[in-house]
């Protein structure tokens, strides 16, 4: 933390439902459990995965492990099945540290993946698998705060997972200097001071809430609120109560609060400026911002490469467009050949930054991935944007086979994956249909195999049980064949165009119904 405006006894940091912890509070934890780390065995560079919700063990964590040099990996709550094999697999972790729920989950994956790394449990309970589980508040009080270790700020710090597109999910690479340049990036957006109580109701699992909201203010000397999770009725009443002045809405959440019944307490609040991901259609920009009484602004970013687009500090956002291409980085709107094509021409945004060591350093264990997204000495987002001559850009879709549902990235390479293992399925693709909300719905076409029944049913609850609840196809239809090119590759664009028909299935808005309250 490179700035600390408040002094050391003041309460930095609140988790909704929790007490206040100040700064000298959260370094003494995260050096004690820093020495638990070590005492199990980890070393500088080693991997410590993470599965938690919204809770002050999970910074515990992240910071410990930053501490005495090993790498953290958040892993989304939501993950079971082979995605979540895939990810313990290549992170090769040496200590978990999860919520008591997820025991089994994560025990049955570490029994297919065949690894043995030790685990600290919160609330620790007995596991029907076999593990080494250690209970993480008796650990911690027998622990001893250890001094931390010789890192340098070009040292690995991170992995943080992102959907796969043709292939399973990339483990994203970050420094220490990287995170902390994702950091920066953000607060040219929100420009936060020690005055700003920055507050996130998204997973702390994701870039957006550790990236965008943690460490650029605490950086800048504001306090941090965390939510639990979204919720639609609690929402503003959580936002008046924690005096939050800079706060992010992202994907459904923007829909959903517009939705919401107006009532005349809704600009009673001290936000003075909103992330909204996407920015909302011109009809009600300026109603939006009337209302809850804020500024919006918007961006364009990636996990891999912190925020590369926004709306400038010192101007208005604009509805539907994402911004002007940050000054530390050079973004341009590219052909098939990385020639720049004219303003106002769609075409695959490219970026390079103009400063060393400030994005992702590459893929883990995924060195052809690294090299064909770094091709040209550019990196290649995948995804189709416009620029206006005035420098703004316009998000126009993904060029890339991925999905977005319920604020989550989705591979329709991971999801195909996983329900093609069904033994009626001979073939599946899967694709995004549009959504009554701002986002995707899932929807897959099936081709049964010869002499098998179709009970999508049962296929709908196998894909709950081995996916996680964003992901779960809403949508199923059976097909006789999907359409493919002469060289067997699978239309897609087809597919996307016929949509939802008589003949689908739809299984509800969300899926699996367990998922009633999923992290937007």
């Amino acid at each position: 933390m490179a700035s600390d405006a408040k002094a050391p006894g003041e309460v930095r940091l609140r988790l909704v439902g929790d007490r206040g912890y100040t700064a000298r509070e959260l370094l003494t934890r995260a050096a004690l459990l820093a020495g638990v780390l070590a005492e199990s065995g980890v070393n500088s560079g080693d991997r410590v995965a993470i599965m938690m919700s919204n809770r002050i063990e999970f910074l515990d964590t992240f910071f410990a492990a930053a501490h005495i040099g090993a790498l953290s990996v958040p892993l989304n709550t939501s993950l079971r099945g082979p995605i979540l094999e895939h990810m313990l697999r290549d992170s090769a972790p040496a200590v978990l540290v999860i919520e008591e729920s997820f025991t089994e989950v994560i025990g049955r994956a570490l029994t297919k993946v065949g690894i043995s790394p030790r685990v600290l449990v919160i609330d620790h309970a007995p596991s029907s698998f076999a593990m080494d589980t250690r209970d993480y508040a008796t650990a911690l009080d027998a622990a001893g705060a250890v001094p931390p270790a010789d890192v340098t700020r070009y040292d690995d710090a991170a992995i943080l997972y992102t959907s796969g597109t043709t292939g399973p999910s990339k483990g994203v690479l970050h420094t220490h200097n990287s995170i902390v340049a994702f950091g920066e990036k953000a607060d040219w957006l929100f420009g936060y001071t020690p005055q700003d109580v920055a507050h996130n109701c998204l997973p702390l699992f994701h870039a957006n809430a550790l990236c965008v909201t943690l460490l650029p203010a605490l950086r800048a000397g504001a306090t941090v609120v965390f939510g639990r999770r979204f919720s639609a009725s609690g929402f503003w009443q959580e936002i008046r109560d924690e005096q939050a002045t800079v706060i992010s809405i992202l994907g459904a959440m923007v829909p959903i609060l517009w939705g919401a019944q107006p009532t005349e307490d809704d600009a009673d609040n001290a936000v003075r400026v909103a992330l909204s991901v996407p920015t909302p259609s011109a009809e009600f920009y300026d109603s939006f911002e009337k209302r809850f009484g804020l500024r919006l602004v918007s961006q364009y970013g990636m996990t891999d490469t912190s925020s590369v687009i926004g709306t400038p500090p010192d101007q208005p956002g604009r509805p539907g467009y994402s911004g002007v291409a940050h000054p530390d980085f050079e973004c341009v709107v590219a052909d098939e050949h990385d020639m720049p094509v004219p303003d106002g021409v769609a075409g695959e945004l490219i970026v390079r930054p103009l400063k060393p060591d400030s994005i992702m350093s590459c893929y883990w264990n995924n060195a052809q991935a690294t090299m064909e997204t770094w091709r040209n000495l550019w990196f290649h987002t995948g995804d189709v944007l416009v620029r206006e001559p005035d420098g703004w850009f316009r998000f126009i879709d993904r060029q890339k086979d991925a999905m977005r549902r319920f604020g989550e990235n989705i591979s329709s390479f991971e999801v195909e994956t996983v329900v093609a293992t069904h033994p009626c399925v001979h073939e599946v693709a899967v694709y995004a249909v549009p959504s009554e909300l701002s986002e995707d719905e899932v929807m897959a076409a099936i081709v049964l195999v010869p002499g098998s029944v179709a009970d999508l049913a049962e296929l709908g609850r196998y894909c709950d049980e081995h996916l996680p609840y964003f992901a779960s196809p809403r949508y199923l239809l059976v097909v006789e064949e999907l359409p493919k090119t002469k060289n067997e590759k699978v239309l897609k664009s087809e597919l996307r165009r016929i949509g939802v028909t008589d003949k689908t299935v739809d299984r509800g808005a969300r899926g699996r119904k367990a998922a009633a309250t999923p992290a937007v």
